[in-house]
C-alpha cells in the first residue's frame, strides 16, 4: 500500500517524517505491516508500507529507490508475467529481483507507457525528483485500487481514500451522487468517489503527473470485443481454453506463506480448487478453505468436492447472518475511508481472522468468472439471429422440429425481447424501494446516468458485446476488487481472482460464441474444460440454485426504525421523508416475508444504516 504527496511549489516539507509515520498507520490500521518507510524531499513526499507475501516481497524496500536514475517507486504489486518481462528488459529472473524493481526497469523502457506491458495486480507510482515527473498506473482489471485528489497546490495520491483522508480530512465533503447511488444499489462509479474531489483512477487507465502540469487519466487498455464467428463447435477451443485457466491460476500461487480459497460448492469456485491442490506452493496438509454455507444443496456438494480433491481443511459458518451492522463494518470504514462499495468481503471478516490465524497470507477467489470467463451466455440465440446464421440457431433450440422452425419464425418476424428489457425492470423496482425525492433525481439526472450504466449503446449485438459491456463486469467489477482488496490486507491476506485474469478474459472473449452454450446449458466451455477435475455434480448443475436456505429463508439482521429527522443532513436532502417512512412501516409489517421488494428493502435500509455509521465517524 502506499500514499504520496506531490507540491506544486518546492519548499521545506513541514514535519515529513511524522505526516510519513501517520500514514503508516493510516495504511494498515490493523496488522502492523511488515516493512514501511518513506521518502521525502522539497517537492514530494512518499509512503510504502508492505505486508510480504511472494518471495520476492522480502526483499523489497520501503519505497524502492533506482540506484542508476534515483527514480523511486511506491506500490502495491503483484507481476504475473516476471519472466517474459526479464527476457525484454534484459534482467536475470532471480528471487532478490522484486517486482518494483522489475516496474521500474519497464518504465525505463518505456517510458510513460510500461503499464500496458505488465500482467498481474498493481496500482504503483513512479516519481522522478531529477525532472518533476511522476507516472502512476493502475492495473487492466481493477485488483488493486488508485485513487488521487487535485488540492491546488499539491496532488495526493493514494492506495486507499483513508490515507487521503488522513491527509486532507479538512477539504472533504461527502459526494451526494456518491451516496444516492451507494443507498440504492447502483454503486457503479468508475472514476468517482465517496468524497468530493477524490477521484478514482478507473481499471486500465494511468495518469502522468508533471511539474505544474494538469492530471489526465488516459485509458491504456481496454478489451477487443471482436470474435470469429463459427457455427459449429471444435474441441481444440475447450484444450485451449483449459491451458488459460491453469496458466491464470498458476501465476497467482507465487508465495512464501500458506494459500487458501474461498470454497461455495459453486461452479467457479469449485473449479479454482480442483487446480489449486495440484499447484500449491507448500504441502496440500495445509490447504484450508472457507466456505459460507446459506442452502441445504450446498453442505453436501462441498463434501463431494473436499473428498475428491483430498481437501483436508473445510471451514464452513452454516447459515451466516446477513445485512448486519457490527466491528466489520466498523472495520471497512477504517482502512477503505468510506462504506465497501460491495459488501461482499464483510461477511468473510471470521474467516480472514482464521486465516490469519493460520498464518494464510493469500485468498482465491472465483468472484468475476461468471460475468465473463464462465458465463451463462444466455443471449447466443440473439447473436445467431443478428447474424443470420439460422442453421446454428435451430440447432440450438429445444423441443421438436416443426415447433423450432415455428419459433425462427416468430423471431424473425417480430424480434427477439432485447437484454435490456430486465435491467429496465431493476432500475424501476431498485428505484422504488430507494425513496430518492423527485426533486434530487431530476436536479442531477440519476436516472438517466444509471440508465447509460445498465442500457449502454453495445452496437452489433453479440454475446461478447452483452457481456463485456454489462455493468456487472464494466462497473460493479471494480468496486468490489476495491473493497476485497483493501478489507483483506487489513488481516495482511491479498485476495486474488484467477477469473478475473487479464489475458484469460480476452482469451474467451475471442472464442467463437458456439463454444459458451449448449441449447440450455450456459458455461458450456468452462463446463467441458473441467469435467473430471471436480464433481459432475458441481460441473454439470444447471444453475446457482443451491435449493432452500436453512430455516426457509436467508439470514438478515432485522433493521431497526430510523426516525428520518435524525438521519444524516446529507440524507435527508437527498431522500423523501414521508416515502421513507412509509416504507419502514411496510417493512415493520412483514416480518418473515420472503418477497422480492421485502428483501430489496432489507437491502436498501442496511446501506442507509452503513452511511450513517460512517458519517458519524
Amino acid at each position: 500500500m502506499f500514499a504520496a504527496i506531490f507540491a506544486r511549489e518546492p519548499g521545506p516539507h513541514p514535519d515529513a517524517r511524522a505526516e510519513g509515520a501517520r500514514l503508516v498507520a493510516t495504511l494498515a490500521p490493523f496488522k502492523p505491516p511488515d516493512n514501511a518507510g518513506t521518502w521525502h524531499d522539497d517537492r514530494a513526499l512518499i509512503v510504502h508500507a508492505l505486508h510480504h507475501n511472494t518471495p520476492q516481497s522480502l526483499h523489497e524496500h520501503c519505497p524502492e529507490v533506482c540506484r542508476e536514475s534515483g527514480r523511486i517507486i511506491a506500490s502495491w504489486a503483484r507481476l504475473d508475467n516476471r519472466a517474459e518481462l526479464c527476457a525484454t528488459l534484459g534482467l536475470q529472473d532471480r528471487e532478490t529481483l522484486t517486482d518494483p524493481q522489475i516496474i521500474l526497469a519497464a518504465d525505463a523502457r518505456w517510458p510513460g507507457d510500461c503499464a500496458r506491458h505488465l500482467e498481474g495486480d498493481f496500482s504503483f507510482v513512479i516519481h522522478d525528483p531529477a525532472n518533476g515527473r511522476t507516472y502512476c498506473a493502475r492495473d487492466g482489471v481493477g485488483a488493486k485500487p488508485f485513487y488521487y485528489m487535485d488540492a491546488g497546490d499539491r496532488i495526493i495520491a493514494a492506495s486507499s481514500v483513508a490515507a487521503i483522508r488522513a491527509v486532507a480530512h479538512r477539504e472533504l465533503s461527502p459526494d451526494r451522487m456518491w451516496v444516492a447511488l451507494f443507498a440504492t444499489g447502483f454503486g457503479f462509479a468508475e472514476d468517482e468517489t465517496a468524497y468530493e474531489g477524490i477521484a478514482k483512477l478507473a481499471p486500465g487507465h494511468d495518469l502522468l503527473i508533471t511539474d505544474g502540469g494538469q492530471v489526465v487519466p488516459r485509458r491504456y487498455f481496454d478489451f477487443d470485443l471482436a470474435a470469429p464467428h463459427a457455427g459449429r463447435r471444435d474441441p481444440r477451443w475447450v484444450d485451449r481454453y483449459r491451458d488459460e485457466f491453469d496458466r491464470a491460476l498458476d501465476v497467482r500461487t507465487r508465495s512464501a506463506f500458506l494459500v487458501g480459497s474461498e470454497s461455495s460448492a459453486g461452479l467457479d469456485s469449485a473449479s479454482i480448487v480442483g487446480r489449486l491442490v495440484h499447484s500449491l506452493p507448500h504441502d496440500r496438509a495445509d490447504f484450508h478453505t472457507f466456505a459460507l454455507v446459506a442452502h441445504q444443496r450446498e453442505h453436501e456438494l462441498l463434501e463431494q468436492l473436499s473428498a475428491m480433491c483430498r481437501v483436508a481443511h473445510t471451514h464452513k459458518i452454516v447459515r451466516p447472518e446477513m445485512l448486519r451492522i457490527d466491528d466489520a463494518v466498523t472495520r471497512a470504514h477504517k482502512v477503505i475511508g468510506h462504506p465497501p462499495e460491495h459488501g461482499q468481503p464483510l461477511l468473510n471478516a471470521d474467516f480472514f481472522a482464521q486465516a490469519q490465524g493460520l498464518g494464510i497470507r493469500t485468498m482465491m477467489s472465483g468472484f468475476g468468472g461468471d460475468e465473463i470467463a464462465t458465463g451463462y451466455a444466455k443471449h447466443l440465440v440473439h447473436e445467431l439471429l443478428a447474424r443470420g446464421d439460422y442453421r446454428a440457431l435451430i440447432g440450438e433450440l429445444e423441443g421438436a422440429m416443426p415447433l423450432r422452425l415455428a419459433r425462427l419464425a416468430k423471431w424473425r418476424w417480430r424480434g427477439l425481447p432485447h437484454p435490456d428489457r430486465a435491467a429496465e425492470r431493476m432500475i424501476a423496482t431498485k428505484l422504488d424501494v430507494a425513496c430518492l425525492s423527485r426533486e434530487f433525481c431530476e436536479d442531477t439526472g440519476l436516472r438517466r446516468r444509471i440508465e447509460r450504466w445498465m442500457m449502454p449503446d453495445r452496437g452489433p449485438l453479440t454475446l461478447n458485446t452483452v457481456a463485456a459491456l454489462d455493468p456487472g463486469f464494466r462497473h460493479v467489477r471494480a468496486g468490489r476488487l476495491e473493497s476485497s482488496a483493501l478489507f483483506a490486507s487489513s488481516y495482511g491476506i491479498e485476495y486474488r481472482f484467477p477469473l478475473l485474469d487479464r489475458r484469460l478474459i480476452q482469451f474467451f472473449l475471442g472464442v467463437p460464441s458456439i463454444e459458451k452454450r449448449s441449447k440450455s446449458m450456459g458455461r458450456y466451455l468452462h463446463r467441458r474444460a473441467m469435467a473430471g477435475r471436480i464433481p459432475d455434480d458441481i460441473v454439470w448443475q444447471a444453475s446457482k440454485d443451491m435449493g432452500p436456505p436453512f430455516g426457509g429463508r436467508v439470514a438478515t439482521q432485522r433493521q431497526p426504525r430510523l426516525a428520518f429527522e435524525e438521519l444524516p443532513t446529507i440524507l435527508q436532502e437527498i431522500l423523501d421523508a414521508d416515502a421513507f417512512e412509509n416504507l419502514q412501516a411496510e417493512y415493520v409489517e412483514s416480518e418473515g416475508s420472503t418477497s422480492h421488494r421485502i428483501m430489496r428493502t432489507e437491502y436498501f435500509l442496511w446501506q442507509i444504516r452503513q452511511i450513517c455509521a460512517w458519517l458519524s465517524t
